[in-house]
């Protein structure tokens, strides 16, 4: 995979999960050190068609197939962990936007499924500024399952959706410690009836506008912002 833009090169840099195979110039110094990454200088239109976009801010690198963490990992967790899953989030942007935002509100992993919904592309590495460097994000063939999975090894399943049943987000007392799972749908398909089902509990964010939802990355941040920082 080819990635792009200033931020997200110097992160997969940075990173300790990353691999950075091959970096391309077309600006004389990108404003932070590249290491021992092997650079070619070239002009910002050979960027721009090795990435298929303008917005490479005249730099990209080559990473290979991006590296999903172990989903084995929080199964055998004996220390607190929050962890968010993502259902049915088809736009790359939208994962992009949370994974920056759950990389930094401190959250241990992002979940999402294999068969419905986005993986972690160069957009979605772009939009993340970066952070999909950082943050632990795990591919798994049905969320359901491996919902279901966390909740038998002690996690607590909260699920972000509005309806009946749901309790308003600020009647939830902040979670001190733990192992818990934070369960977000799309914006435009919601959350699959199988994993709402799993959860321990539901909540909404109160809307006093005229508009009756927030985007996904918007919810995310009010949802972990509230009960985990």
């Amino acid at each position: 995979m080819i990635i792009y833009g200033i931020n997200p090169v110097r992160e997969a840099i940075r990173s300790q999960q990353i691999h950075v195979q091959q970096v391309w110039l077309a600006v004389k110094k990108p404003g932070f050190a590249l290491g021992h990454v092997p650079v070619t200088r070239t002009d910002k239109g050979t960027i721009g068609k090795l990435t298929g976009t303008s917005s490479h801010q005249g730099i990209a690198a080559e990473i290979g197939d991006f590296p999903y963490a172990d989903e084995h990992g929080p199964l055998s967790a004996d220390q607190p962990m929050n962890l968010v899953m993502l259902d049915r989030v088809n736009d790359p942007h939208n994962l992009g936007a949370v994974i920056r935002v759950c990389e930094g509100a401190g959250v241990d992993a992002v979940i999402i499924g294999r068969r419905f919904g986005t993986g972690v592309t160069a957009a979605v590495f772009k939009v993340s500024a970066g952070a999909a460097a950082h943050l632990p994000v795990i591919s798994v063939e049905s969320l359901p399952h491996y919902a279901g999975q966390l909740k038998d090894a002690g996690f607590k399943l909260l699920a972000v959706e509005a309806g009946e049943g749901a309790l308003p987000l600020a009647e939830i007392d902040r979670l001190s410690g733990g192992k818990n799972l934070f369960l977000f749908g799309s914006e435009g398909e919601g959350m699959s009836r199988n994993l709402l089902e799993k959860a321990d509990i539901r909540m909404e964010l109160p809307m006093k506008g005229h508009v009756n939802s927030l985007n996904l990355s918007t919810s995310v941040a009010a949802t972990l912002y509230r009960l985990i920082i």
